[in-house]
């Protein structure tokens, strides 16, 4: 899997490519550690996302409370001594651009794996104990037909900054750099390629982290490999690396004044990682990287280009600007029952909202007076109002409520499941139900019976005794009301306890215990 002769992964790239046969690779920056998984789907340890695809979910929301994240900055002090070592070089002309690079502690109350679930970025790479990376940036891009072409990011500006985009793009020094490199990964492709151009030039990007968003200033290269270029893909990536964007210019002499500079070897931080899904090969650039050392120590990798006319204090800046996590904000949704134009039962969904705001964010939500917002056309008959927010509502949308029958439902087993929260990101749920192959199940979670995949249930005994679940995973509006009113009790029931009962209700907001599926439990499925 990891090789200290990097080129055993070269010609792994290489044979595999020749083959169609998928791989995941990583190089690290000083050339002397890689990475190779033939066939990467096949296994759960080392996770990865590319535009390609990848072994991984999407990011998902956190489904639990994130603490408070702290960055201890490098003092400005170590940063400005480093910096001037950098200055030197540039003076002497042994560089034109030296990408410098930092190291900050990180204190949070999530584990690395947690930081790869809930980070968004189009590059994504997870090492159990030794390092996560969410990055913007790509590295090389090959199509099937061996166009190849490469996204170089140089250029970061606080995205809440007035004019920040008009900012960035007339600054002298940025612009300066940008072009330099450009013209480096210009150079770079043509090693292998014709017909090698700008095919974008300066174009802003986005980034959302948690707590700020920035911009990023990209530009796009293009170039044509020859046909063959498979069989020699290992070679094409090796004779660009290490990536010019965070190295910097000439190659050679710029390595080596940030090995003086940094003290400290690089690792698989500012390597390259990418992905060949058996036709086309995609890549990043390993940085946005957070590394755990031997003892579990967290620490923050990122840096920026200097050049001769940077300046140390905003230099610094940019480096802290980097030092954010790109975690997906938490989503949730609320459906309300709207009967006849009037909304049901709603302060107990305005109660369940305010304790998700309060748990997530520390804050209750203003809900707005829902009949004021009923369009004409919902104001006759059952409509759902489905309300998505997180720290403030973000939409609230009104359609014809059908409701879902049944037809088949199985008993699943899942003891990690949670969703104590309503998230929009249902995808465990769904997952049960496709792993059933049924219209919906009943979850068991450490031997319990909790819910159905959007219902509660309600069991009904040979007494006509109504009795919900008291292990649930979501307490949903209409389960706590028919508690409050005494209509049903709560029990523990286990999953040998089904039997016993005779039918099972299946309750929502949208489906009370008067008019919701009532189903045998003797058609109830096996446990899968």
């Amino acid at each position: 899997m990891f090789y200290s002769d990097i080129h055993i992964v070269v010609s792994k790239m290489n044979e595999c490519a020749k083959q169609n046969i998928p791989f995941l690779f990583a190089f690290n920056f000083d050339l002397n550690e890689a990475l190779f998984i033939e066939d990467p789907s096949d296994q759960t340890e080392i996770l990865f996302q590319t535009t390609l695809g990848g072994n991984s979910r999407p990011a998902a929301a956190l489904t639990k409370k994130i603490g408070n994240i702290e960055f201890h900055s490098e003092p400005f002090d170590d940063y400005k001594r480093r910096f001037n070592i950098v200055k030197h070089a540039l003076q002497r002309g042994d560089s034109f651009l030296v990408n410098l690079t930092s190291r900050t502690p990180v204190s949070t109350n999530l584990s690395i794996k947690e930081i790869f679930d809930s980070t968004d970025a189009p590059y994504r790479l997870y090492v159990p104990e030794r390092f996560v990376c969410f990055s913007p940036e790509r590295f090389v891009f090959i199509q099937e037909d061996g166009t190849i072409s490469t996204d170089p990011m140089k250029g970061t500006i606080d995205a809440s900054l007035p004019n920040a985009e008009e900012t960035i793009l007339s600054n002298p020094k940025e612009t300066a750099e940008h072009a330099t490199v450009v013209d480096l990964l210009r150079n770079d492709i043509s090693m292998n390629a014709s017909n090698v151009h700008v095919a974008r030039y300066r174009y802003i990007t986005l980034i959302k982290g948690q707590e700020k968003s920035i911009l990023q200033v990209s530009s796009e290269i293009k170039g044509q490999l020859s046909a063959d270029w498979r069989s020699k893909v290992g070679d094409i990536i090796l004779d660009m690396l290490p990536a010019g964007s965070i190295s910097g210019a000439p190659k050679n002499s710029t390595v080596a004044t940030i090995k003086k500079a940094e003290a400290t070897e690089r690792g698989f931080y500012t390597g390259v990682f990418g992905y060949y899904d058996g036709k086309s090969l995609d890549s990043g650039v390993l940085i946005r990287f957070i590394e755990q050392d031997a003892d579990g120590n967290l620490y923050f990798r990122s840096g920026g280009g200097i050049t001769a006319k940077s300046d140390v204090k905003s230099e610094y800046e940019e480096v802290k600007q980097k030092i954010y996590l790109p975690t997906m904000e938490p989503k949730f949704s609320e459906v309300i029952c709207v009967r006849d134009g009037e909304p049901q039962h709603v302060g107990y969904h305005i109660q369940r909202m305010n304790r998700t705001t309060s748990h997530f964010f520390g804050l209750d939500i203003e809900v707005p007076d829902l009949s004021k917002k009923i369009p004409d056309n919902a104001k006759k008959g059952k409509y759902k109002c489905r309300i998505v927010y997180g720290k403030e509502i973000e939409s609230i949308e009104f359609s014809p409520y059908e409701a879902k029958t049944r037809k088949s439902v199985a008993i699943v087993e899942d003891d990690a499941i949670d969703y104590t929260y309503k998230s929009t990101n249902r995808d465990d749920l769904k997952r049960l139900v496709a792993k059933a192959g049924t219209d919906d199940v009943i979850i068991i979670r450490n031997g319990m019976v909790t819910d159905a995949s959007y219902c509660n249930v309600v069991f009904e005994d040979a007494d006509g005794g109504l009795f919900t679940p008291e292990e649930t995973l979501l307490n949903g509006t209409c389960r706590q009301r028919l508690l409050d009113n005494g209509i049903i009790k709560m029990r523990k029931i286990r999953r040998e306890d089904i039997h016993l009962y005779s039918h099972i209700y299946f309750i929502n907001a949208m489906m009370d215990i008067n008019e919701c599926q009532k189903m045998d439990v003797k058609d109830i499925q096996m446990v899968f």
